[in-house]
């Protein structure tokens, strides 16, 4: 038989308070991301959200949950906000939690890794060097420059 699942409580064992960040710590189980995660009613709670629901009130649909003391693990609501996926991802660029993705790991990259050092090693002009990669003089220049396409090993210019 299980047990009965105890409501959501800030002050309760599954928490503790740091004081040198003013953190309240969870507890209790980790996701694998770092989130503090409980289940509830069958149902998987990240402790943050159900911090903020039990002491702000609903979050609004579309919003996340996002931190200003940078510690996944905090419940403390005054640590916490409400703010679109793009502010969070701003946010965490911003605090340098959050690499830019750099290369071909970009989403939106046009050339392979390859493809940037073998633009950084050829001869001609930059327009040649363009239209046979398909891209444009100015995507060369910064190539060139190493102003864009991190190539790999991790922080090796290109």
């Amino acid at each position: 038989m299980g047990t009965k699942a105890r409501p959501f409580s800030t002050d309760d064992e599954r928490s503790i308070w740091e004081p040198n960040s003013g953190c309240l710590l969870w507890l209790g189980g980790l996701n694998s991301h770092g989130y503090g995660h409980f289940r509830i009613g069958g149902i998987l709670k990240r402790a943050h959200r159900a911090s903020y629901e039990l002491h702000k009130g609903p979050i609004p649909a579309g919003l996340f949950v996002c931190h200003s003391c940078d510690n996944k693990a905090c419940i403390n609501t005054n640590h916490l906000y409400v703010g679109t996926r793009q502010q969070n991802v701003d946010d965490a660029v911003r605090r340098k939690r959050l690499k830019p993705r750099r290369g071909e790991r970009n989403g939106r990259a046009k050339l392979t890794d390859a493809q940037a050092v073998e633009i950084l090693g050829s001869a001609g002009s930059q327009s040649e060097i363009a239209r046979r990669f398909g891209i444009n003089q100015v995507s060369v220049s910064y190539i060139k420059r190493g102003k864009r396409h991190f190539a790999a090993p991790e922080n090796q210019r290109v």
